[in-house]
């Protein structure tokens, strides 16, 4: 097995959106519809990472044996009171690589990436359903802040500092 960690780029659209469709598919199903899961992946999520790069996100994927494996995308978060922190907007691996590692080793690296820009710390979200996801980010340090509901799904925001 040979990992590699490195930036995305433009390239890496494809594989990173297999990667993210994947896990929607199979982390959501018992929580969203189909026809929810189908309305943010595909098309619309080989545009929303094209966006992302040409916005200058930081963007990461894993590689194992040359296939990308696991992705994470983050920026400077904009809202209160999270001024000075990064959010990690998506952070994904591939159903069948899950509980392997390979989410751990890209946290890890974004968030050593985000301490060497300077943030104060980072902040996520994500479903208050996704158990699994809860349960991995808390035993990685993450403290849950505060939640919020949108399109009738209530997500939890989860901070960790620097």
């Amino acid at each position: 097995m040979e990992i590699e960690i490195r930036r995305a780029d433009t390239h890496d659209i494809e594989g990173m959106s297999v990667v993210v469709d994947s896990a929607w598919r199979e982390n959501y199903r018992h929580f969203f519809t189909e026809e929810k899961i189908s309305a943010y992946t595909g098309d619309r999520r080989r545009k929303s990472f094209a966006k992302l790069l040409n916005d200058g996100r930081d963007i990461f994927v894993l590689l194992n044996n040359g296939v990308i494996t696991a992705v994470s995308a983050c920026a400077e978060c904009e809202e209160s009171p999270f001024e000075d922190y990064a959010e990690i907007i998506q952070l994904y691996v591939l159903p069948e690589c899950q509980r392997k590692g390979f989410g751990k080793e890209l946290l890890s690296h974004t968030l050593e990436k985000l301490r060497e820009k300077g943030f104060k710390g980072s902040v996520l979200s994500t479903a208050e359903k996704n158990e699994n996801a809860r349960r991995f980010y808390e035993k990685f340090g993450f403290a849950e802040h505060s939640s919020k509901e949108y399109d009738g799904v209530v997500y939890i925001t989860y901070m960790i500092d620097f």
